[in-house]
Parts: C-alpha cells; sequence; structure tokens
C-alpha cells in the first residue's frame, strides 16, 4: 500500500514537472503571410517560391552586440551576440510567393521562458541550406517577448522590429580565389617594371 501512494505521489510529481517545463518554453511562429509590409525581396521584387524561410536566435536581448553586415548575406551566427541556427520542428518554412512565409506550427526556444527577451535574425535563401546557397540573406537583428502558446508571437506579422530585407547572390569561393590572383599578378607585373 505504501509503495502504490509513493509511486503515485511520484507519478503525480514527475507529471506536474513535465507539465510545468513544457508550459514555460517560450514559442514563436515564422508568420509574415497577414502583414502588409515586412516582405522578403531579390533584385527589387519580392521573392517568389523556392526559397526557405529560417531562423537565428539567442536567449535575451543582446541587439547591441551583433555586428552591422552591409553585405546582408554573412552567416549570422559569425556576427557576435551568440546568434546560433534554430533547428527543429518549424524553425524554417518555405516560401509562398510575394515575399510572404507562414509556418503551420509553433518553434519552442529552449531555456526562454514565455514572456522573456530573445534576439532573432530571420534568414531566407535557395537551396539545401543557408551556408550552401547560392542567393541568402538576413533581416537586422531584433529582440521581442516570446509567447505561450495560442495565440503565439509571430515573427514578422506586422513587427516593426522586424524589417523587409533582400536576398542576394552570394559569390562563389573560386571568384574570390581569382580575383586574389588577378590582384596578385598585378602587383608582381608592376613590381618587374
Amino acid at each position: 500500500m505504501k509503495r502504490t501512494v509513493l509511486a503515485m505521489a511520484v507519478g503525480v510529481v514527475g507529471g506536474l514537472a513535465a507539465l510545468t517545463s513544457a508550459q514555460g518554453q517560450g514559442l514563436i511562429q515564422l508568420d509574415n503571410y497577414a502583414s502588409s509590409g515586412n516582405l522578403v525581396s531579390y533584385l527589387g521584387s519580392p521573392i517568389g517560391t523556392g526559397y526557405t524561410v529560417g531562423l537565428y536566435w539567442v536567449a535575451g536581448s543582446v541587439v547591441g552586440s551583433i555586428a552591422n553586415d552591409p553585405s546582408g548575406t554573412a552567416d549570422p551566427a559569425t556576427l557576435g551576440g551568440g546568434l546560433q541556427l534554430a533547428t527543429g520542428p518549424n524553425s524554417t518554412t518555405p516560401t509562398s510567393g510575394g515575399g510572404y512565409f507562414s509556418a503551420t506550427g509553433n518553434f519552442q526556444l529552449t531555456g526562454v521562458s514565455a514572456g522573456q527577451q530573445a534576439t532573432f535574425e530571420v534568414i531566407a535563401y535557395n537551396g539545401a541550406s543557408y551556408s550552401a546557397a547560392t542567393i541568402r540573406g538576413h533581416s537586422g537583428a531584433f529582440a521581442m517577448a516570446v509567447g505561450s502558446g495560442s495565440p503565439t508571437v509571430q515573427v514578422g506579422l506586422g513587427m516593426p522590429a522586424f524589417s523587409c530585407f533582400t536576398v542576394a547572390a552570394v559569390p562563389e569561393p573560386a571568384t574570390f580565389a581569382l580575383a586574389g590572383l588577378g590582384g596578385l599578378s598585378l602587383l608582381l607585373f608592376r613590381r618587374r617594371k
């Protein structure tokens, strides 16, 4: 009898701990579909289908410690502030045309409770991954409080902190290598004269 009561008590405490843990995680949804602005564009026009939109994020408001990226195509993880690529369910979504995107579910930010701040950069790219994409780009860093359940805080939906951004062609490393060799040969040719 004592073992049954003890097992029930452990089960109830474990269930409450799991429920509290699940309820305590912050949730966001990648969605700009219902917004009248904040589009992703390429060569001056909103991007169509065939792109993927995702996130880099870090807990807390660290916008001031993230470097500016004039090219708009750098890997956000290299810009400082501790940004990390979001992975897992609903961390990416395909574009739906017209510069819009809308994930079907929520992305859970591990270690960030509902109502707490997190810093984000939205990314868009063609291909299998951001790092391997030939056309890619990212938004500027912005911070916002995350939600819990429904309705979820939606990244991109009428948010003044999230601004429009452009994707651009990324030169292949061979292009840089050829440019470097060309510059070096010009220097050597000039030095001989």
